[in-house]
């Protein structure tokens, strides 16, 4: 091989480290190529979260490999006039809660079962809980009032619908636990 310096040509013979290198170069950056031609697909889910919540979802949702993309805390306030009768009140109404956005890979190898798991784990029944006072509780205390009427109904709804109901809505929610628990040993496999 040669090149010129100037007008002067030089000749070498280069040593076969150096043609090694330079094979081993071109094969990484041919690699590197390849890689950045080949995007990944993934998928991606977003949704709100109270600000309380917030880093307990996250580590829940990255027992199940997705990976927090952004996390944005939005507070809002609407205030406006309202007339009741006469009178002219201002009303605002606020909201605050956080965006949560995650993305995952869909070549993990055991992505199905990943889901699956996934699915049972969010499809677990919610325990409807009974109100303590159905209605609203003035109606008790004004029949308590007047008739002593608010106490007898309200012991009689407490024995006969709020304690077996609420006592179904505690059983449903151990179930829960257990399962959740089940689902979390059964994935943890996979990490």
């Amino acid at each position: 091989m040669s090149c010129y310096i100037g007008n002067v040509e030089l000749k070498y013979q280069p040593t076969q480290e150096l043609r090694d290198t330079q094979a081993m170069g071109k094969q990484l950056v041919n690699k590197l190529t390849e890689r950045t031609n080949i995007m990944a697909r993934t998928e991606s889910i977003s949704f709100q979260v109270h600000p309380n919540d917030e880093q307990e979802q996250i580590n829940l949702m990255q027992q199940f490999h997705w990976s927090l993309l952004t996390s944005q805390e939005i507070k809002t306030v609407d205030s406006h006039l309202e007339q009741r009768g006469d009178d002219i009140y201002s009303v605002t109404n606020s909201e605050h809660y956080v965006k949560l956005t995650f993305s995952r890979e869909l070549d993990l190898p055991n992505l199905n079962e990943i889901k699956r798991l996934e699915q049972s784990f969010f499809s677990l029944p919610v325990p409807k809980y009974p109100k303590l006072f159905p209605g609203t509780i003035w109606l008790y205390l004004v029949l308590s009032l007047f008739y002593g009427a608010g106490i007898v109904i309200w012991v009689a709804y407490f024995l006969m619908s709020y304690k077996p109901k609420k006592e179904e809505a505690d059983c449903i929610s151990q179930d829960n636990d257990q399962k959740r628990q089940q689902i979390l040993t059964e994935l943890a496999k996979f990490n």
